[in-house]
């Protein structure tokens, strides 16, 4: 069987950095392996929409659709908002019914936000008056930060670790969490999405209800499930190589 490239999308205030322990089991196993680096974390002056996030998402997997290969995303987080925004065209079906080769081929979400077209993040979570308490937004909105992200997103690796993944993150374009999605790839590639059991960021019920609500909207939806917290990548990456594993079509 042909393996696809993969195209990892971070969260927010994270970098590609975060999957180092999930790209350093793939790359072996003969995977090719993308990993983009989001404008809205760190970006000064911060990015003012998903526009830009949208826009480096999709060069990454047009550079491979070009070469003729199959892409398999494999999105965390608030990564999914800009990933569905950002693949119109490039499925494998849309490529081979304009006689082109290659194409996403599936989608794959790790407690990841997923959202009907016309929706952001901000209004998914409940409106502005419906804000996560950790939410810690800069008194001119052009950032956010989080309030114990230890404790919300590293709280099932040893202590150390943690301080470590915490200590590489940036703060993040709040414009990106009010913008709506402009798409919805989820209708036209179909996805694999990893619930994660004991998520505090986006906790499992979220994850639930935006898998029933894109269902209802047209997406094929293979759901498994975990019980670890947020950022499983670092706690599980094992679990999760095997998840992407089939996601890419391996019977394991």
């Amino acid at each position: 069987m042909s393996k696809p490239s993969i195209v990892f999308v971070h969260g927010a205030w994270h970098n590609s950095q975060y999957f180092e322990k999930t790209i350093a089991l793939l790359q072996p196993l003969g995977y090719n392996c993308v990993a983009v680096d989001l404008p809205s974390v760190a970006s000064k002056p911060p990015v003012t929409s998903l526009t830009e996030d949208i826009e480096t998402i999709r060069a990454a997997v047009e550079e491979e659709v070009e070469l003729g290969h199959k892409v398999l995303m494999h999105v965390h987080s608030y990564g999914g908002i800009p990933t569905t925004s950002a693949l119109d065209g490039l499925s494998v079906n849309e490529r081979r019914e304009a006689g082109k080769v290659g194409g996403v081929s599936r989608l794959s979400f790790v407690s990841s936000f997923v959202l009907p077209q016309g929706v952001s993040v901000e209004l998914g979570v409940g409106g502005p008056y419906a804000r996560p308490d950790w939410w810690l937004i800069s008194e001119d909105n052009q950032t956010i930060w989080g309030n114990g992200f230890k404790e919300m997103m590293y709280h099932d690796i040893p202590s150390e670790e943690a301080d470590l993944y915490v200590s590489r993150l940036k703060p993040h374009a709040f414009a990106t969490l009010t913008d709506t999605t402009r798409s919805a790839a989820y209708k036209k590639i179909p996805v694999s999405y990893l619930v994660c059991e004991n998520d505090r960021a986006i906790p499992e019920v979220g994850q639930m209800a935006m898998i029933s609500s894109i269902e209802a909207d047209g997406a094929t939806v293979e759901v498994e499930r975990i019980r670890a917290g947020h950022c499983v990548h670092a706690s599980h990456a094992k679990e999760v190589v095997d998840f992407i594993r089939r996601a890419a079509g391996e019977t394991i």
